[in-house]
């Protein structure tokens, strides 16, 4: 299977989603069918009893996956829901609350809103890289404190171990959004202090419409929606049987072949990079390239003078992007690049590129040919 194999189209659009993985509808299409029709939550019957058992199951495989317990896991409608609950529901009345200048809007937005409810923030500044430095995070007590595992627009990979220690030092609160991160398998919740994590299913190869909250055991949040007591309460509503199957046949493969996924898109990203570097004059590089400093699959870049909006409608082969697909229809430049200290110039004249676990080198290099032309008809 190759990214384009079903229109004709190189996708390398990953960082926006990921198709899903053949292996995970296997698992998943058994449970959509009429002899699957039972309310997990139902406990007179053997069909509830069967869909039961298969979400306990997937939820274990999504604690695996994190170094996390079965119970530490309420599984969520998306990351965006996960991000919510994590950040309305997980902090304390009258704590302040800090996150990164370049969080997904779904972050962003809950911390105005809390803003809103009397919190006070505090937007914590990054690097040229795109990293928060630790020793910035100055807080005098209590605080919660929310950082992504890896940036959605330049991948870069945040230094959460130490952000969380710091938090928790003061008594504070750690959540990361670690949705991007966990294709390569770069997460332990309990290795790395983690207090609260948001997961999302397709962006490791499963469904959409489903991700979960990891909420480590002893942190209480405060549901935002009521009438059911599905999952102790926190997070009530009948769970999509198929769908958490989804997302836990998605983790366990991901566990199993994480890192073997990141050290051939490595390749495959340096390759594509080097052919784009070679091609395309005053090209630049947004996203880390250094060992460990940026998610695998991940090449963000630059063209000065170009307008990457137009250069992509003159590539109907490839499915690409300019940034985040959560906020493109705003039509301002990227947030997360303009906090990297990135001219607005800049901004408008890059190009986010993902590879994935479909992707092939055949598609690298007929998207390094494609976009060389366009780049430097553009230049």
């Amino acid at each position: 299977m190759s990214g384009g194999a079903v229109d004709g189209l190189v996708y390398l659009d990953h960082m926006a989603s990921t198709p899903l993985d053949p292996a995970v509808l296997e698992e998943m299409l058994p449970w959509m069918g009429v002899a699957a029709a039972g309310n997990p939550h139902a406990a007179g019957h053997r069909r509830g009893w069967r869909a039961a058992e298969a979400i306990e199951r997937a939820r274990g495989d999504v604690a695996a996956l994190i170094g996390a317990r079965a119970g530490e896991i309420l599984f969520m409608s998306g990351a965006t829901e996960a991000n919510a609950l994590a950040l309305l529901g997980g902090v304390p009345e009258g704590w302040p609350v800090l996150c990164s200048a370049v969080e997904h809007p779904s972050v962003l937005a809950c911390v105005g809103e809390l803003a809103r409810r009397g919190h006070a923030t505090e937007t914590l500044p990054v690097d040229a890289a795109g990293r928060v430095d630790p020793d910035a995070v100055r807080i005098d007590g209590p605080a919660l404190v929310s950082v992504m595992a890896a940036n959605n627009e330049v991948g870069t990979i945040q230094p959460v171990a130490d952000l969380a220690r710091r938090c928790r030092e003061r008594g504070g609160l750690f959540h990361t959004d670690a949705v991007q991160a966990l294709s390569t398998g770069l997460l332990d919740v309990a290795a790395m202090g983690i207090d609260l994590a948001s997961l999302s299913g397709h962006k490791l190869c499963g469904p959409m419409g489903i991700g979960a909250l990891y909420v480590r055991q002893g942190v209480a949040v405060r549901p935002l929606l009521f009438g059911g007591g599905q999952q102790g309460g926190q997070r009530p509503g009948t769970l999509p049987t198929a769908l958490c199957v989804g997302l836990g046949a998605a983790c366990r493969i991901a566990r199993e072949r994480g890192a073997a996924d990141a050290a051939r898109l490595r390749e495959l990203r340096e390759r594509l990079f080097a052919v784009l570097a070679d091609g395309v004059p005053g090209l630049r590089r947004n996203s880390p390239s250094a060992e460990g400093m940026g998610l695998a699959g991940c090449l963000h870049v630059a063209v000065p003078g170009l307008d990457a909006a137009d250069r992509l409608l003159d590539l109907p082969e490839l499915a690409l992007s300019t940034g985040s697909a959560c906020s493109s229809g705003e039509g301002g430049p990227s947030h997360v690049l303009l906090a990297m200290g990135r001219s607005v110039e800049d901004a408008f004249g890059s190009i986010r590129i993902g590879l994935g676990r479909f992707t092939t080198a055949g598609e690298v290099d007929r998207a390094g040919a494609l976009l060389v032309e366009a780049l430097q008809r553009g230049s």
